[in-house]
């Protein structure tokens, strides 16, 4: 018994044969597949990317407590009381500042006090700012004390106080730029020079110790490359150059009207 042997036939591609509809009912189902494929992709990559970005409340079985900070438009959630007011004063000493800056200082603020910030944020950072959600994160004080030491200086409250007013001068100040993408410098420049005007003058007589760096000598000197490779540094530096303006108020508001600090 003889068994027969069929030859495959030459593989050709749709569009050098005749399309019938079987064969374009078949194209069909392959650009529907891959089109599923796409979405669930994207959809896939937002998850992630919101999960790890959005850092729960109440990690490690601490429940946050909800509380409003008097006089301001700022809500603290955090599983320590204390920690709390401490984040109210911080946000308080920025608003107050960057008010007699002449910015508007009238919107909605939250801050988050973590355990741990989101991961894709440095390990060696101890807060940060999410504009868009109108939210600063910043590490609960049991936390923060881990890092030992901060500007060179050994942790206490009220360098905790001022890590907090330096995430809120971020998000005040996103209120205020007229321009839709300022510079990183530009952002850290007001940053930091809310956090070293407002901290107590012995704690910042303290940290400017450990730097002791000449400040900036105009725009030209400050840059991300500058910022990315000692941030510290920079932000001591920026706040040397802003004693010495002849008009501090006039300076920042060029900065917010993209006039200075730009790319």
């Amino acid at each position: 018994m003889t068994q027969d042997i069929h030859k495959p036939e030459p593989a050709t591609t749709l569009s050098a044969e005749k399309k019938t509809p079987k064969s374009r009912s078949l194209v069909l189902k392959k650009c529907f597949l891959a089109g599923a494929a796409a979405v669930l992709i994207v959809v896939v990559g937002l998850w992630l990317w919101q999960n790890n970005f959005q850092e729960k409340p109440s990690s490690e079985g601490m429940i946050a407590k909800e509380i409003r900070c008097n006089h301001l438009h700022v809500v603290v959630r955090s599983p320590d009381h204390a920690d709390a007011l401490i984040a109210c004063e911080g946000a308080r000493d920025a608003i107050e500042f960057l008010a007699a800056q002449g910015l508007d200082v009238a919107a909605d603020i939250a801050i988050d006090l973590l355990t741990r910030l989101p991961v894709v944020v440095s390990p060696s950072a101890a807060g940060c700012c999410l504009e868009s959600e109108g939210r600063v994160l910043v590490l609960v004080y049991s936390e923060f004390r881990k890092f030992k030491t901060w500007f060179g200086i050994p942790i206490d409250h009220s360098l905790y106080r001022s890590c907090v007013s330096h995430e809120v001068a971020h998000l005040v100040a996103y209120y205020n730029f007229k321009i839709s993408e300022p510079s990183i410098q530009a952002k850290e420049y007001i940053a930091y020079v809310t956090q070293f005007s407002t901290m107590e003058s012995l704690l910042r007589k303290k940290v400017l110790s450990q730097f002791p760096c000449k400040a900036f000598e105009g725009d030209w000197q400050m840059s991300t490359t500058i910022y990315m490779f000692d941030s510290m540094g920079f932000g001591v530096r920026a706040y040397r150059h802003f004693l010495e303006l002849a008009d501090e108020h006039e300076y920042v508001l060029a900065i917010l009207n993209g006039k200075a600090l730009v790319e």
